[in-house]
């Protein structure tokens, strides 16, 4: 998946799809204990809707992440921001720049997420905080269903490039990468159940479509079948009133960089 992918509908994706996170946001950034003053490196930051809760609480916030579409948005959230365009298999900081660091939902789509989360280590200072989230199981998050739609569009690619959303999604599966991968002290690990609401089908259309899975499968197939496919995944769960709502499960794990 490319810096493209995710960079086609930028404002779709952080107006109908990053708000929806928020509760898991903050349950993180209230575990990394932000305050004024903690600098903190959101690593894959996309358009900046957490690190604008993260400068809300204080902090001086620095994010990274591989869309430029993104990162102007995350600019203009975040002013006093320090946002660069940049992987996260190789992050652009010097070792123990940071109080703490965080990888919302990112990890699992590096080139090798345990190169990622050593890189995310080295730049926390010693005894600092680093956090990952990811969604849990598959089959306990109903936008699966969203997923499972598009992945036979995207399977149809010649070449496509590959989409492991859930690639960490297992139990342990956070907590392994932090400490095995880069060998954290673990602090905690927790769930947090997010409601996915959309005001309308093509609302929550149009938010998948604007993720990077979703525009691998318009690249594969056509934005018509893509359409097709979600609106069909997505009638299920909407309302008499044409309203949106998909329960789903996120895990995060927080880990200490030792001394």
């Amino acid at each position: 998946m490319s810096a493209e992918h995710w960079g086609r509908r930028p404002r779709d994706w952080a107006e109908l799809a990053e708000p929806s996170n928020q509760p898991l946001f903050a349950e993180v950034l209230t575990r990394l204990e932000i305050r004024p003053g903690t600098r903190l490196l959101d690593i894959g930051c996309g358009s900046g809707y957490a690190a604008a809760m993260a400068a809300g609480l204080g902090a001086s916030v620095t994010g990274i992440d591989i869309t430029p579409e993104l990162i102007e948005i995350a600019r203009e959230r975040v002013p006093a921001g320090d946002f660069r365009v940049g992987t996260m298999d190789a992050l652009p900081y010097q070792d123990g720049s940071f109080d703490a660091a965080v990888g919302f939902n990112a990890f699992q789509f590096a080139n090798d997420p345990s190169n990622a989360v050593g890189e995310a280590a080295r730049t926390v200072k010693p005894q600092g905080l680093l956090a990952a989230t990811t969604f849990a199981e598959p089959e306990r998050n109903e936008s699966t269903a969203l997923h499972l739609a598009l992945e036979p569009l995207r399977q149809a690619a010649p070449a496509g490039a590959a989409h492991a959303p859930y690639e960490l999604s297992a139990p342990g599966g956070l907590e392994r990468l932090l400490t095995a991968g880069a060998g954290l002290e673990l602090v905690f690990s927790g769930e947090v159940p997010l409601a996915w609401r959309h005001d309308t089908i093509e609302h929550a259309v149009r938010a998948v479509l604007a993720s990077g899975g979703g525009a691998m499968a318009i690249e594969a197939a056509g934005e018509p079948a893509a359409r097709a496919a979600l609106e069909q995944a997505v009638a299920p769960f909407a309302a008499p009133d044409g309203s949106v709502r998909m329960n789903n499960f996120f895990r995060y794990a927080i880990a200490r960089r030792p001394d």
